[in-house]
């Protein structure tokens, strides 16, 4: 009898120990939870990645190479997730002025022409690449150089450009062949010595811009499919200014969607960007 209630009160005893270890563990339990809520409020903000830097990209709002920017859109946005970069878009060039492009790191002409500039933005950008405020990077319709749509060519950006005026296209297209002639530079990184482009309007020029910039590929004619009679010999695609602050490439292709399908073009595309943006000025 006694030693049946010694065993019951040992029991009693065992099972307050063990109430009260259960709440003693459901009170911390508690307790982390209440702190990692308050970890969590306070490092979420921090926690969300801010963008490294920001590129401005002119778009043109309509016209035939509409598509092409369209697909350019969500395909910047997705490269810039991965990178670290955010795209702003405009559509004309009246937002321009020296202070407007301080918060970027990028000028990207994505199919925009070089005529109609308002006066400020022509002086807030020359003062962008004279000076490597920013980096730039312009594709296709860059080159449009000369009296288009009523509006007056603007020399200095036709000098930007290596002294050239446009002259005529393939207006039907052509498939040809691309050779990279310095394949030691950053924006030709991963890129083939040679690869295809696939319907392209293949610009010529007055003259070809070599004497006044460095060349980074170019175009063989003789492999133009379907062949043309719109030539012009020696005929660089893509090149760079190396007597501009700025860091700057142009990129002739661009016409539409289907070149972001193609891994050289976009593989140009990236190295360039990320090129251009780590521009004097900020390194």
């Amino acid at each position: 009898m006694f030693a049946r209630h010694e065993k019951e009160i040992i029991a009693c005893e065992n099972g307050r120990g063990k109430t009260a270890h259960s709440v003693m563990k459901k009170f911390l339990f508690w307790c982390s939870l209440i702190l990692a809520g308050l970890n969590l409020s306070e490092a979420g903000p921090a926690e969300v990645a801010k963008p490294k830097f920001k590129i401005l990209a002119l778009a043109e709002a309509g016209g035939h190479h509409i598509e092409f920017t369209k697909a350019a859109r969500p395909w910047l946005k997705t490269f810039g997730d991965e990178t670290g970069f955010e795209v702003d878009f405009i559509t004309n060039t009246r937002p321009i002025t020296a202070t407007f492009l301080a918060t970027y790191r990028l000028v990207l002409q994505l199919d925009f022409v070089p005529y109609g500039w308002t006066p400020e933005a022509q002086a807030a950008f020359k003062t962008w690449v004279e000076e490597g405020r920013g980096g730039w990077v312009g594709l296709h319709h860059a080159t449009l150089l000369g009296n288009f749509d009523g509006q007056p060519m603007w020399p200095w950006f036709s000098d930007f450009m290596g002294g050239i005026r446009f002259k005529n296209y393939i207006s039907g297209f052509a498939t040809a062949t691309v050779h990279v002639e310095d394949r030691s530079h950053p924006c030709l990184k991963g890129v083939p010595e040679s690869f295809v482009i696939e319907k392209e309007e293949w610009y010529t020029w007055d003259r070809s811009p070599r004497a006044n910039v460095h060349v980074l590929a170019k175009v063989d004619e003789s492999t133009y499919s379907p062949d043309s009679s719109v030539k012009m010999g020696d005929h660089p695609v893509i090149w760079i200014n190396p007597r501009m602050a700025a860091r700057n490439v142009y990129i002739f292709m661009g016409h539409g969607p289907w070149l972001l399908e193609n891994k050289a073009f976009t593989g140009i595309l990236r190295n360039s960007i990320l090129w251009a943006a780590e521009t004097n000025h900020h390194q």
